[in-house]
């Protein structure tokens, strides 16, 4: 049975830029865009959707968040719309009733940068609770706020020195506070329980639905293997139903070099993409490594991985045909990053190495995306929600902030994800806020540094097109053409002809995955 969508405005974004009013698929695979009186099949053969006018576009792949983490904080700790810290004890409260007192007490999203107390202290969590562990993450997953129990169990006391590329928080006189930074966080995350393929299923299949009201269809997730092979076993049982490519860290290379996987290897649901690194921390906690202080602060941030490791890291890897996913947001962290790919340029062969978040760069170093074939892989939301802090932390320099519309400019691929879930997930705000950069996508506000911003098709490209590229996958999706899988969404306006007002009020009314219609506005 062939399935015909028609009455549309179809924005296939193939190298032809075409725009089509009709679709049909057969089974998982897009057989045929064009005109509606160029199709020849029997009528009885076909189902026809009419679309009313709509707009069709390919499903957006969001290319960085944490999927697992995500679905799994639907059973955890949420403290994201917390203004202050008595609002976050309050939700700890209720929820330390509910569990069972042998577990860990996990969760995060607080953000102190809100907050009129600033960062909290073990203390906080002390009053609330001394003989079990919590441990809750910052917004933006660089910080863990521990309690006095969480501390000892993890194996930190007042002797225990900061780990190299890490920290952690004192008082004055060097009692820990209860904040740990940057690597430090790895040794609490050791410290708590694993996951079960039953656990992760059950809360995969709860979060499903929210993906595809977004138009979601693919993510590429940063998260360990054993993320890795609960996906495995969950596409084998037909229970994985958005397509994954993973970003391993670097710590498990041998083990993916061991089983002689290279990046890009995979099928239509689940690939492996570059090893992920981590060269510097957050702008959030202030922790991005730059060439000059932060004002007011008088520190440059932190120092995660340093230049000649990873330039060894890089070139060991590349040999063995896995690509580089380098976290990098300060201008000193993407310039050493920079500097490591240049190293390594004549063994990297046809690997799509990435850059993840390329927030603050020297303009000098835009060029060199290019000149290395770097994809800058950036979190659009991110600007809406950074205004503010950047503008405190950073002065002039914010002129060099989430730079996109001159990577572009400057013919470098830039792809775009949300990070979830530091951010909101919907593809639709992040394209909004590359387009328009305002606060919070307040209309009201005025565009921060308005030569950064780029067009809608610019913004849908860099979730469609550019991000199956990123993957490897551009024969298999990221447009609309005959023989590409069958993974689009439909949305309620135009988003590209209407601009920055049309994404304000654009939803998405249906998507379509592997041929199937899994999200349907009148559902």
């Amino acid at each position: 049975m062939y399935t015909l969508y028609h009455n549309a405005r179809i924005y296939t974004l193939s190298h032809q830029h075409t725009v089509c009013s009709a679709l049909v698929t057969r089974g998982n695979k897009i057989i045929f865009t064009g005109k509606l009186n160029e199709i020849n099949l029997p009528e009885h053969a076909m189902q026809k959707i009419d679309l009313h006018g709509r707009t069709v576009v390919p499903g957006f792949i969001d290319c960085h968040t944490h999927i697992g983490a995500v679905a799994l904080s639907a059973e955890r700790l949420k403290l994201d719309n917390c203004r202050n810290l008595a609002e976050a004890q309050q939700q700890i409260k209720r929820q330390l009733e509910t569990f069972r007192e042998e577990n860990w007490i996990l969760g995060g999203g607080w953000n102190a940068n809100i907050w009129p107390e600033g960062r909290p202290h073990k203390r906080d969590l002390d009053i609330l609770s001394s003989d079990r562990p919590i441990a809750l993450y910052n917004k933006d997953g660089h910080t863990v706020w521990l309690n006095s129990k969480a501390l000892q169990l993890a194996g930190f006391d007042q002797s225990t020195p900061d780990p190299v590329g890490g920290k952690l928080g004192r008082d004055p006189g060097g009692e820990l506070n209860g904040l740990v930074f940057e690597t430090a966080c790895y040794q609490v995350d050791q410290k708590t329980d694993t996951v079960s393929y039953d656990f992760l299923n059950r809360c995969l299949t709860k979060y499903y639905p929210d993906l595809f009201r977004l138009g979601i269809t693919s993510v590429h997730s940063c998260e360990s293997l054993e993320f890795y092979h609960l996906f495995q076993q969950l596409a084998q049982e037909d229970r994985l139903k958005v397509r994954i490519c993973m970003h391993p860290p670097m710590a498990e290379a041998d083990i993916i070099i061991r089983d002689r996987k290279r990046s890009g290897s995979g099928d239509e649901w689940l690939r492996l993409g570059g090893l992920k690194y981590f060269v510097d921390g957050s702008l959030g906690s202030q922790t991005a490594e730059m060439f000059e202080p932060y004002e007011i602060l008088g520190h440059a941030g932190i120092s995660i991985l340093e230049e000649a490791e990873l330039s060894e890291r890089l070139l060991h890897a590349a040999r063995h045909g896995l690509s580089a996913t380098v976290h990098a947001i300060g201008d000193k962290a993407n310039h050493k990053a920079l500097n490591a790919f240049y190293r390594t340029k004549d063994v990297s062969g046809g690997l799509r190495h990435r850059i993840e978040h390329a927030q603050i760069l020297i303009p000098e170093d835009r060029q060199r995306y290019h000149a290395l074939n770097i994809i800058a892989s950036m979190q659009p939301l991110h600007i809406a929600d950074d205004i503010r802090i950047a503008n405190k932390y950073l002065g002039a320099r914010t002129a060099n902030t989430y730079p996109i519309n001159a990577l572009i400019n400057d013919q470098v691929r830039v792809v775009f994800g949300s990070d979830m879930p530091v951010a909101d997930p919907d593809p639709l705000k992040g394209m909004l806020s590359a387009v328009s950069r305002r606060y919070k996508l307040d209309p009201n506000q005025p565009a921060w540094h308005p030569e950064h911003c780029v067009s809608p098709l610019q913004a849908l490209r860099c979730y469609t097109a550019e991000a199956a590229y990123a993957s490897y996958e551009e024969a298999l999706k990221g447009t609309l053409e005959a023989g590409k899988l069958a993974d689009f969404a439909v949305l309620s306006d135009d988003i590209i002809e209407g601009g920055e007002e049309a994404l304000y009020r654009t939803r998405v009314t249906m998507t379509v995955i592997n041929g199937k219609i899994v999200y349907h506005a009148d559902d």
